[in-house]
């Protein structure tokens, strides 16, 4: 029987053996080799060139290593992974990509439509990637031996520059919309001057404005406005001037002509663009409790979910819902003063007791929590101890240009004034213009315009 069942057993052995070299022991072989020879050091051979690779009887030339790049998009319900698998990488090439360079960029992000190029290898190694996350940014990621390295890139873009400038009939939206200027200048001019004027109450119907800035053309077709230069708003009938300017250090701030800071250490409102319903008062009729009592902050009026930004630079003592003032965040900015906004819907990601946060960035949303008869922010402000009207505070400002910057700024304000200025010798009314080039100004134009 033993005899009988000897041959049967060598064919089977047999037979294992050739099956498991063509279906495991080659391709794995393969694999191997042709990592080593074809990507090696992630160099790529040039059109109609060929690689090295072992096969059965030694090395052979073979062409065709590498696939024509190609385009595709991440469907919906989808994944890098599952996309790169549709496309032929290999699974242990996605998961090394992923794993190595998760610190630079996060792959479960990955949305519905975005793009990406793909160079691979005919037999499914991945040799690059780049990923289009949006209209100005990409993700490339290459292979460094068998390490996989990215970087967030900016897509190359060209550089213009426009002058837009009008009278305020209704708002400044309305106003740009209507001479076809991008609309978000108006929170850039909010970020300048919020710090000098509370845009909220003090703009008026005629008050002026000039803004200099950066018209960005990218590559994939898509434009975007670029950094505010200079700018200018005339506010019941008086002027407030603006340059943007980088100092040796490296920080970039708006300083007036003179070179002192336009930021100070708050801002004038923890709102954009809303409206005013209560003021800060002694004596006022509480519209929940029904008895008059003082009113120690200014309510803004705002849809629920409008974002509240922290005035000032400073250290979040609490975030927390309480009684009355619902959920609220209290931010001490110095040993004096600190900022209180009471009624949120909810706090931003990584507000908390103990964090920091920075004068513009979001704390909050605009809510009606606690004693509260509809959506609104009260902001309230104390120092040492007191209330205090924070629409009536003197603040202080931040540093100037230093002597050894002043040089430099000299320069750049006179340039971008000068730019201003000549376009408002154009009249005052509604215009938005391109400006060839932008150039120091002359003794006669500067004389014309002061």
């Amino acid at each position: 029987m033993q005899r009988r069942a000897t041959p049967l057993i060598l064919a089977l052995v047999t037979v294992t053996a050739i099956v498991g070299r063509d279906a495991f022991i080659l391709p794995l072989v393969d694999r191997i080799q042709s990592r080593d020879v074809e990507v090696a050091g992630c160099v790529r051979a040039a059109e109609g060139e060929t690689f090295v690779s072992a096969g059965d009887e030694g090395f052979e030339l073979y062409p065709g290593a590498y696939r024509e790049p190609e385009r595709a998009s991440i469907g919906r319900n989808s994944s890098m992974y599952e996309e790169l698998r549709k496309l032929g990488v290999s699974s242990l090439d996605i998961e090394l990509m992923t794993r190595q360079t998760k610190k630079t960029f996060d792959w479960r992000k990955i949305r519905a439509g975005q793009t990406f190029d793909l160079y691979a290898t005919q037999n499914g190694v991945l040799d690059s990637l780049v990923l289009y996350t949006s209209p100005q940014e990409f993700v490339r990621v290459h292979r460094s031996g068998e390490v996989f390295v990215a970087s967030v890139e900016q897509v190359p873009f060209e550089v213009s520059y426009v002058v837009t400038h009008g009278t305020i009939r209704e708002s400044i939206f309305s106003t740009l919309m209507a001479q076809g200027a991008e609309t978000a200048l108006a929170t850039s001019l909010e970020d300048i001057f919020g710090w000098t004027i509370d845009f909220v109450s003090d703009i008026r119907q005629g008050d002026q404005f000039v803004i200099l800035y950066e018209r960005r053309d990218y590559e994939t077709g898509y434009m975007a406005v670029g950094d505010v230069l200079a700018a200018r708003v005339v506010n019941s009938g008086k002027e407030f001037n603006a340059v943007r300017f980088a100092l040796d250090n490296g920080s970039v701030g708006y300083y007036k002509e003179d070179g002192s800071s336009l930021q100070k250490s708050l801002r004038r409102a923890p709102i954009k663009f809303s409206r005013i319903s209560s003021n800060f008062q002694k004596r006022r009729f509480h519209p929940v409790q029904k008895v008059y009592k003082p009113h120690y902050g200014v309510d803004y009026a705002a849809p629920r979910g409008t974002h509240v930004y922290s005035t000032g630079d400073g250290l979040v003592v609490a975030a927390e819902y309480r009684s009355g003032n619902g959920n609220f965040v209290k931010v001490r900015h110095n040993k004096s003063v600190e900022t209180y906004y009471l009624h949120l819907a909810g706090f931003a990601p990584g507000i908390r007791r103990g964090a920091r946060v920075e004068g513009g960035q979001l704390i909050g949303f605009v809510g009606s929590t606690g004693l509260s008869t509809g959506p609104h922010l009260c902001y309230r402000m104390m120092r040492n101890g007191s209330w205090i009207n924070p629409r009536a505070i003197d603040l202080p400002a931040k540093d100037p240009v230093t002597k050894a910057d002043m040089a430099r700024f000299s320069v750049a304000r006179d340039t971008y004034m000068a730019t201003i200025h000549a376009a408002m010798l154009d009249g005052v009314e509604n215009k938005t213009a391109a400006v060839a080039e932008l150039s120091l100004p002359t003794r006669q134009l500067r004389a014309s315009v002061f």
